[in-house]
């Protein structure tokens, strides 16, 4: 009786697409202190800074997430042809999380300087951080597994749903930060974060991770058309739009039971209590989830 089953082809080329998939992954280091413009060393190991910990632990996971897109059912009957659609995808990955943290730090957040707030310890824009590029990666890793081909249109169609989810988010957040200014006169979101409020941006990054996972469960509604792209991304938006907005209501829900009786916003906003904070954003994570398994 064979106890394993060697295919020397199909084997050598799962080791090589392992190898350049590790090769991306160690370039995380790299990757988290270049596109934020600083000395990952200095803030690791001489200024022992928290906050760029926790940016680049957030980063290093993101990779990893959206790693596993690129791996996922990934196979050519050549070795090398193999290896270079892992290596396109997988630095593709990294390029539109590299174009997320620019939108963040320009047009979601651009009154907050991601680079200089992180440098100077600020843990609140970390985990604000943290959690922007958590959201990237698993909606590129949706899209990468939603995505049926390894070629030029499958890339198209990965950075065209990249934009589309991109807008939506951006646009949610903006819409809350304005909202969030009209409840709540002479505040913001952006000023909480610069004033390291940990427990608004534990909320704040729950609800961003919460909305990438419902904008998610589109790829498993819509089945992927190579050709017809135009028509596939119409009804995508539309279910990506119906996903949110029920993300939303269950969340609502759901925290008003969990935390019945007790004043979140007050809780987050002026006793700054981490622990109502961190309970928010699971709530918004664990509706999605429970969400996207329907």
């Amino acid at each position: 009786m064979d106890w394993f089953y060697w295919d020397h082809s199909y084997n050598i080329t799962l080791i090589m697409n392992l190898a350049v998939v590790i090769a991306l992954f160690t370039s995380i280091r790299l990757f988290s202190g270049t596109i934020a413009h600083i000395n990952a060393s200095d803030e690791l190991f001489k200024k022992d800074n928290p906050a760029f910990g926790i940016s680049m632990a957030g980063v290093t996971f993101a990779v990893t997430i959206m790693l596993t897109g690129v791996m996922h059912g990934t196979y050519m009957d050549s070795i090398l042809g193999s290896a270079v659609t892992i290596g396109v995808y997988g630095l593709a990955g990294i390029i539109l999380m590299a174009l997320t943290r620019w939108i963040f730090d320009k047009i979601t957040l651009p009154d907050i300087y991601l680079r200089d707030e992180i440098s100077n310890g600020n843990i609140a824009v970390a985990i604000a951080d943290a959690g922007n590029v958590l959201e990237s990666a698993i909606i590129i890793r949706s899209i990468m597994m939603w995505v049926t081909d390894n070629s030029l249109e499958g890339l198209i169609a990965l950075v065209l749903g990249y934009i589309v989810s991109q807008a939506l988010l951006t646009g949610a957040t903006y819409l809350r930060r304005k909202l969030f200014c009209f409840f709540h006169a002479g505040m913001s979101i952006q000023k909480e974060l610069q004033n390291c409020n940990i427990a608004l941006a534990l909320s704040f990054a729950g609800r961003k991770i919460g909305t990438a996972l419902a904008i998610g469960i589109a790829t498993n509604i819509l089945s992927y058309e190579l050709y017809d792209l135009k028509t596939l991304f119409v009804p995508w938006v539309g279910v990506c739009i119906a996903m949110i907005l029920v993300l939303k209501v269950l969340s609502f829900t759901a925290e008003h039971i969990i935390l019945f009786g007790i004043d979140t916003t007050k809780e987050v906003l002026e006793q700054k209590n981490i622990a109502v904070g961190a309970l928010r954003a699971v709530i918004y994570i664990s509706m999605a989830m429970m969400l996207a398994q329907l």
